[in-house]
C-alpha cells in the first residue's frame, strides 16, 4: 500500500499496486473526461476540421457565410447541406457544431464510413455505437450515404434519423448526392430518410474544389 497525493486537488490517495501514470485522483480524472466531451476532439471532429470559425470558413472557401445559418441555433431541427466535394459542406457543419460546443453543450460528429466501420467491427455491441448518436443535443452526420450500402447500415441510419426527429434534436446532414436523390429517391436513401433530412434548412455549396486547388 503506497500513499500518494493528487497533483491537482492535493487530496491524499492510496495505491495498492503501482502508482498511476498520471497522478490524478478518480474525481479529477472524471472531471477531465467530462470536459473532453465538450471539446471538438471529444465530439469526434477530425483534427483537420477543429478550431474553425465562420471567418476561417469564408476565407478558405471564398464565400459568404450562408444567410440561412446566420442565426441558426437548432431551429429548424434539420439542416441539409449539399454540394460538390471540396466546397465547404463539412466545414459549415463543423463550425456550427463548434459554436454549439463552445456554449458548454454536448454534440457529436460522425461520418458515414466511420459509422459503418464501428458497427461492422462489433455487431454484438452496436447499441454502444448508436445510443450516443440518438441522444446527443447536436449531431453532424457527414456524408452518411457513403457508409455501407447494406440493409443493416440503412436500418441503423433510419433508427438514428427517426429517433432524433421524434425527440426534436437538431441534426446536420451533409451529402454530395441530395439534389439527385430528391428527384429520384431510391434504395440508397429511402424516402423516410430524405423526408426528415430535407424538412428543414437546405443549404447548397458551390465553387471549385478547394482541397484539389490547394494540392496543385
Amino acid at each position: 500500500m503506497t500513499p500518494w497525493f493528487c497533483t491537482r486537488c492535493n487530496e491524499e490517495q492510496v495505491a495498492f499496486g503501482a502508482l498511476p501514470q498520471v497522478l490524478l485522483c478518480h474525481t479529477c480524472r472524471e472531471a477531465d473526461a467530462a470536459r473532453t466531451r465538450f471539446t471538438e476532439a471529444g465530439a469526434g471532429v477530425p483534427a483537420r476540421y477543429r478550431n474553425l470559425t465562420r471567418e476561417d470558413w469564408c476565407a478558405r472557401f471564398r464565400s459568404r457565410w450562408p444567410d440561412e445559418l446566420a442565426h441558426w441555433s437548432g431551429d429548424p431541427q434539420w439542416v441539409a447541406i449539399w454540394g460538390p466535394t471540396g466546397t465547404g459542406k463539412t466545414g459549415l457543419a463543423t463550425v456550427l457544431l463548434a459554436e454549439h460546443l463552445r456554449t458548454g453543450r454536448r454534440g457529436h460528429w460522425i461520418s458515414g464510413p466511420e459509422l459503418s466501420r464501428r458497427i461492422q467491427r462489433d455487431f454484438a455491441n452496436t447499441e454502444d455505437v448508436i445510443v450516443p448518436l440518438l441522444v446527443t443535443p447536436l449531431l453532424v452526420l457527414d456524408e452518411p450515404l457513403t457508409g455501407a450500402a447494406a440493409d443493416w447500415y440503412l436500418e441503423r441510419l433510419l433508427l438514428i434519423t427517426r429517433t432524433r426527429d421524434e425527440e426534436c434534436l437538431p441534426t446536420i446532414v451533409t451529402s454530395q448526392l441530395l439534389p439527385e436523390l430528391i428527384a429520384t429517391p431510391s434504395a440508397l436513401a429511402p424516402p423516410p430518410l430524405l423526408s426528415r433530412w430535407l424538412s428543414g434548412l437546405r443549404i447548397e455549396t458551390g465553387g471549385e474544389d478547394i482541397r484539389l486547388q490547394e494540392a496543385l
